[in-house]
């Protein structure tokens, strides 16, 4: 299987705690992968690192074997790795879909927000998840 994403001999300290020791970690188109462990164990560091939230102290990321330089979410987002975060509180103040497309939302002519789309292209995630939410509700109820 065609190797997507591969994390290799990745560190991460904080002051007085090393997060994260030489990990290697890599992910092949088709499978499915979960990061199981105690608190405190590294997986969400290791995902923040994937995903440009934390820069690793020591390692490095390929992506589809290119080395890949991932300073934000932005960058991480340009290669194609996105991730849902462990906290689970949504902005209450938006809607459904732009909860979906928060920092991806597809815009019109001078930057503005398409909507329509937005509301269209999340639905048909929500059909696929067999979720029955109506992408215009807002958060908060």
């Amino acid at each position: 299987m065609t190797e997507l994403v591969r994390m290799e001999a990745i560190d991460k300290r904080f002051p007085g705690v090393q997060a994260l020791k030489s990990v290697d970690f890599d992910l092949r188109a088709g499978e499915v992968h979960a990061l199981m462990g105690e608190n405190g164990a590294g997986k969400s560091t290791l995902m923040k690192c994937l995903s440009g939230v934390y820069q690793p102290d020591a390692g490095r990321i390929l992506v589809n074997g290119r080395e890949v330089a991932l300073p934000d979410p932005k960058a991480a987002q340009d290669h194609g790795i996105g991730i849902i975060h462990q906290e689970l509180a949504l902005m209450r103040d938006l809607t459904v879909a732009q909860n979906i497309w928060i920092g991806r939302e597809p815009r019109l002519s001078f930057g503005r927000i398409d909507e329509g789309r937005q509301n269209a292209d999340a639905a048909a995630i929500l059909r696929r998840m067999h979720m029955s939410l109506d992408p215009a509700r807002r958060s908060r109820a």
